[in-house]
């Protein structure tokens, strides 16, 4: 943008500049902008080609995670921050992008969970990353497969947690998912909530789940909730304050 020192003031159009006099008195010249790029022009031109795949596989992956973030959805209500849905997106974009298999712009995230890599990315996700799991709970969590359990041994609760201010009760519990992502449906079973006071003495627990119906892959959840303890009853403080951490993975073996 130039701005133009003059006796006189310019306004109208020469050629690609457009003379501005804007409220307080400033006049100064811009260039004309470019006509937009009509959705027939983009199409048909193939130095947008890479854009188009990108866009087709990362449309694509928004579908599968509107379904994604519905998993533990119980969770994600009282434990996400604003980023969530975003943060989901990309996560099943990087795993697609580990499809080989195909050429791009017709990668699958179906392809992407096959591979080892990624797989492996769905680890340690977190619905609120303002409060990961491991900055939260301070000993390691052991993880059961075939009875479903998830155990935290010798657990002392006012030292094993990071707990914010004015949280005076915790609520743990986990949820097992299974999804088929390839037909986009999921059946999740949620386990009872253990709630503990912060003076609670040390204890083992033990958070357990029934199995969820299906063989497809099966997705572990941990959810630490705080709460206050208002005339009896409990309120869960600020999603903020809340965790909820993809801790496993599993897929059942089948039998012919």
């Amino acid at each position: 943008m130039a701005k133009i020192i003059a006796p006189f003031t310019i306004k109208g159009t020469i050629d690609d500049l457009n003379f501005v006099l804007t409220a307080d008195g400033t006049n100064y010249a811009r260039s004309k902008r470019e006509q937009a790029l009509t959705s027939l022009q983009f199409n048909a031109n193939p130095i947008y080609d890479r854009i188009r795949k990108h866009g087709t596989e990362f449309g694509h992956c928004a579908k599968k995670s509107a379904i994604f973030r519905q998993l533990a959805l119980q969770f994600n209500k009282l434990a996400k921050d604003g980023s969530f849905a975003g943060r989901a997106n990309k996560l099943l974009f990087d795993i697609l992008q580990e499809d080989t298999t195909h050429p791009i712009g017709k990668r699958t995230l179906a392809e992407g969970l096959k591979t080892n890599e990624g797989i492996a990315s769905l680890l340690f996700f977190e619905s609120n990353k303002l409060r990961p799991l491991r900055q939260v709970l301070k000993i390691k969590e052991l993880w059961h497969q075939e009875s479903q359990t998830v155990t935290l041994t010798d657990f002392i609760v006012k030292e094993h947690l990071v707990w914010p201010a004015e949280a005076t009760q915790v609520h743990l519990a986990i949820a097992i998912t299974n999804w088929d992502f390839d037909n986009d449906n999921f059946n999740t079973c949620y386990s009872e909530a253990i709630i503990l006071d912060k003076e609670s003495v040390k204890q083992t627990l033990k958070l357990s789940t029934t199995r969820p119906a299906g063989n497809h892959l099966q997705l572990t959840f941990l959810f630490i909730g705080f709460a206050t303890l208002e005339r009896k009853k409990h309120k869960f403080l600020h999603r903020k304050n809340n965790t909820a951490t993809l801790i496993a993975h599993h897929t059942p073996v089948t039998t012919p």
